[in-house]
């Protein structure tokens, strides 16, 4: 793929700005219109008619969202493993920054908490079905006592609402297919060994792929980088697989801008699984906040432009699609957690989830115990060891530079005589 052009991507124009220019015809329309209305008098001015601005605007925007409601609605996710959301964040305020550009136009948060467990397993699982660990029940990537059978993910619901949605899910993290999408999921499920490879597949299928309703990416590499090297802003190698991720991410969206969108209305969500760095620099658990810390960005649809300060988490993602593709939610029991974070601002906070610990969590905090109790040990062995050493050859040179000046010098013929 060719890189990133200067200057803000064109997709934020196509995704965000055309109901501002069916607001300005909207304007021009009734201007015209009250200009002469069946001859009955010559000029009505505009504040005649809506004396009150703001109830002129929020008329104009009723008009755009009946002309929306007869687009088709469609929603691309973005999902990059292991993104922290401090880096994230580092990465959108530089100049020319897609994630910046995002932010100009649709909501962010660079607070967004993955659940209890920072893993990928419970992380994937979340995000694509809208509950909690609690309910899904992974808890690990073990994947051991999971309950995802009886809990549909996003595609499950689109496919019992409507077979004729063109659904997508391009990844690298196997389990993702093999554990969390269900056996009726997504039209198209396809796996790859890079994250250039699942690019190019998601360019590919917005581009020749007209009908596509639905598609959900993930990319591995940033994570692969936190393992190898750290995941910490400090860490420059983890810097630039996140920014490496961003540009992938920017070919994806132009990509999608450059198709015709004049019966489409898309909701895009960039998010990640988990942050990491907490307690081991290159781990992302025992799921400290700091491991449990990623970022959110969504644009188009709904979106509110400007800072998610309702406590977004990971769960909302689904709820947010289902949302947008009009797809009927749950209700009593098995209402999804998640909410409309990006849409509402309103919204109150997401419950919090009440998982069982997995096995793993205890061995972790004992071996770092162990190891931290075996390593002080050994501190405290070789210091006692080097001071008695130390004490010893100190004794050793004080005996041997004592002298005996009652000691009497025996010839060395005396002692080879011998009696006869």
């Amino acid at each position: 793929m060719g890189e990133v052009p200067a200057g803000p991507p064109s997709h934020v124009y196509t995704l965000k700005r055309r109901p501002r220019v069916i607001w300005v015809a909207a304007v021009l329309l009734v201007s015209l219109i009250g200009g002469n209305v069946g001859g009955v008098r010559e000029t009505t001015h505009l504040e005649e008619l809506w004396p009150d601005p703001e109830e002129m605007v929020e008329q104009m925007e009723g008009l755009i969202s009946q002309n929306n409601t007869s687009n088709e609605m469609k929603v691309l996710i973005i999902g990059i493993d292991g993104v922290r959301g401090d880096v994230a964040q580092d990465v959108a305020e530089k100049e020319d920054s897609t994630f910046g550009s995002i932010m100009e136009e649709g909501a962010w948060s660079f607070n967004v908490d993955v659940g209890p467990y920072a893993v990928s397993g419970p992380g994937w699982a979340s995000m694509l079905t809208g509950v909690w660990c609690d309910r899904h029940g992974v808890v690990d990537n073990t994947f051991r006592g999971s309950q995802l059978e009886s809990v549909p993910d996003l595609f499950e619901f689109i496919e019992n609402h409507d077979q004729n949605q063109s659904t997508a899910a391009v990844y690298r993290w196997e389990p993702i297919d093999e554990h969390i999408l269900g056996e009726g999921s997504a039209d198209r499920r396809e796996g790859y060994d890079t994250d250039e490879k699942v690019r190019d597949r998601a360019v590919e299928l917005l581009t020749d792929e007209p009908d596509l309703d639905v598609l959900f990416v993930s990319m591995d590499d940033v994570d692969a980088t936190g393992h190898d090297e750290g995941f910490s802003p400090d860490v420059p190698e983890y810097v630039a697989a996140v920014e490496r991720a961003e540009n992938m991410t920017a070919d994806i969206l132009d990509a999608l801008g450059a198709r015709d969108q004049s019966q489409e209305t898309w909701l895009v969500i960039i998010t990640s699984d988990h942050g990491g760095g907490g307690r081991f620099l290159k781990m992302h658990h025992p799921s400290t906040l700091i491991d449990r810390n990623t970022f959110m960005l969504v644009t188009g649809g709904s979106a509110i432009q400007g800072e998610m300060t309702n406590d977004p988490v990971i769960i909302d993602v689904a709820v947010m699609a289902l949302n947008h593709l009009e797809v009927p939610l749950p209700e009593g029991e098995e209402a999804l957690d998640g909410r409309n974070s990006a849409f509402d601002s309103t919204v109150p906070p997401a419950r919090e989830p009440t998982c069982e610990k997995p096995i793993f969590y205890y061995r972790v905090n004992l071996m770092a115990a162990l190891v931290g109790t075996c390593c002080l040990s050994i501190c405290a062995s070789v210091i006692f060891i080097t001071v008695r050493l130390r004490k010893q050859r100190q004794g050793r040179g004080k005996l041997g530079g004592m002298s005996h000046p009652n000691e009497d010098v025996i010839p060395a013929d005396v002692g080879n005589s011998h009696s006869e």
